[in-house]
């Protein structure tokens, strides 16, 4: 029997077994893995007897038999010539601002059209060759409908200098968002450690038993009628971590409706302040979530890097719907 092994890349730690599974067998239902894992034909590092709610850390081997023959994307993903900003690039990284909607790198339901795609139409050969075969060039990860700055590696040698940067928390990242609810405080640490939820697979939640750490500060911009603009640094680089600590906190994402942020949190708003609220909120197709840029020191040269993201139109809107911002949130 043919045995195919998965390693667990540096930003999929935490993950659970089925949700790790569904990407790296793209096109293959959840349901279908689960029954695989369930059957005996997945093991984690050599132990057969794994749940399909196991969280995974990063360099773990996950082993599948039988999983070429589950492999729909058999052949590597392919050049397509989608739109790329690139923001900054040197011959070591690129780093672009990733538009909305657009998906980082092939996995479960997303066989193409993807970040991965474009840089291979852009860059050809001269991108690493990833942590796994579907995602060339990428070290790090952002949601599909979160804007901004996006670092990628342009060999091996660059992307294992990137990765451990990221893995020693020595690139600092900034991310500004709007929220809705209660007023946070004027600055704040939210140490709460993060796992998948025990109820949806896609979802993240706080869980102090089964959690990994996970760390966001972040400083109050402005707030006015149940509306926050807030600046973000990130200490750690948990899925979905700012989504979740938001709401965890009682001022989910605008637009974030896996996590409380839609229309309904908005009619929850005083019928005083409602209007203004929902002036803000209809700017959003999605959660209001910008990774506003990088800044490291350079692998290589030394050089301090930082790089910053122009807002899409969507922020530059309800900036200016929200009065008086301050000069350093924009």
């Amino acid at each position: 029997m043919i045995t195919v092994d998965y390693t667990v890349g540096g930003d999929g730690g935490g993950r659970r077994l089925d949700v790790f599974l569904a990407d790296a067998l793209a096109g293959v239902s959840r349901s279908r893995i689960q029954k695989i894992i369930a059957c005996g034909n997945v093991s984690v590092n050599g132990k057969k007897s794994v749940k399909k709610n196991a969280a995974l850390e990063a360099g773990d081997v996950v082993s599948v038999d039988g999983g070429a023959s589950m492999q729909p994307q058999a052949s590597p993903p392919i050049p397509q010539d989608i739109p790329l900003d690139v923001i900054y690039e040197d011959e070591y990284f690129a780093v672009i601002n990733k538009p909305a909607g657009l998906v980082v790198h092939p996995g479960n339901g997303n066989a193409d059209g993807t970040v991965v795609n474009a840089l291979l139409h852009r860059f050809g050969e001269s991108v690493s060759s990833g942590s796994e075969a579907f995602r060339p060039g990428i070290v790090h990860r952002l949601d599909k409908d979160t804007t901004g700055a996006l670092a990628v590696a342009k060999s091996d040698a660059a992307h294992a200098a990137l990765a451990a940067l990221f893995q020693s928390r020595e690139i600092e990242k900034k991310y500004m968002g709007f929220c809705v609810g209660a007023r946070p405080a004027e600055h704040e640490v939210i140490d709460l450690p993060l796992a998948g939820s025990r109820r949806d697979p896609v979802r993240r939640a706080v869980d102090a038993r089964r959690g990994k750490p996970a760390v966001t500060e972040y400083s109050l911009k402005n707030f006015a009628q149940g509306i926050s603009l807030i600046e973000f640094t990130l200490h750690t680089g948990r899925t979905h971590q700012i989504r979740v600590h938001c709401s965890h906190k009682g001022f989910p994402i605008v637009g974030d409706g896996l996590y409380g942020g839609g229309r309904d949190r908005v009619l929850k708003i005083p019928p005083m302040e409602r209007p203004f609220a929902y002036s803000v909120f209809k700017c959003f197709a999605r959660q209001a979530l910008h990774a506003l840029s990088l800044s490291f020191t350079h692998p290589f040269t030394g050089q301090k890097i930082k790089v910053a993201a122009p807002y899409p139109e969507d922020f530059s809107v309800a900036m200016a719907i929200l009065p008086a911002v301050s000069e350093s949130a924009v």
